[in-house]
């Protein structure tokens, strides 16, 4: 399965967003009001066009205000976001980048399409797209057998 269709079949596809030079709190209050655990970092040149700068995630958020002398109202999420982000192209495997996102540590990965950024794919959606995908399989494995699922326990 592409990534492609994973980000197809997401709920909430918006592609949440935060300026560069935000306050580490206003970035916890944007994640927590559009229930979601990233944002892309973007800056506004002249012509008013976005660049992105980076994302920051949740765990950036725990290490910002985890550290000693930090305060939210004042450190900008410039300091902690990530700048070099590895990105998925909407024609990749899911399993491909799922072993990507575990052997980079990674829980949110951009996903782009053509020279822009079409949304963020986290680890949950990728495992709930894997999931679903071995459901089926399993469900036409048991169809073609004939050996019925209703009895399992899972």
């Amino acid at each position: 399965m592409k990534i492609k269709k994973t980000l197809a079949d997401k709920i909430d596809r918006k592609l949440c967003m935060i300026e560069s030079g935000a306050t580490i709190r206003d970035a916890a209050k944007k994640m927590t009001g559009m229930n979601t655990g990233s944002l892309m970092v973007v800056e506004k040149d002249n012509a008013e066009e976005l660049k992105f700068a980076g994302i920051i995630t949740r765990s950036d958020i725990v290490r910002a205000v985890s550290m000693e002398g930090s305060n939210p109202d004042t450190d900008k999420v410039d300091d902690f976001m990530t700048r070099r982000m590895i990105v998925a192209a909407e024609d990749d495997d899911v399993e491909y980048i799922m072993n990507v996102m575990v052997r980079h540590n990674i829980s949110y990965l951009p996903v782009i399409e053509g020279k822009t950024i079409s949304g963020v794919i986290s680890r949950a959606d990728i495992l709930e797209s894997l999931n679903v995908e071995r459901d089926i399989e399993l469900h036409w494995l048991s169809d073609y057998t004939g050996v019925s699922r209703k009895n399992e326990v899972y």
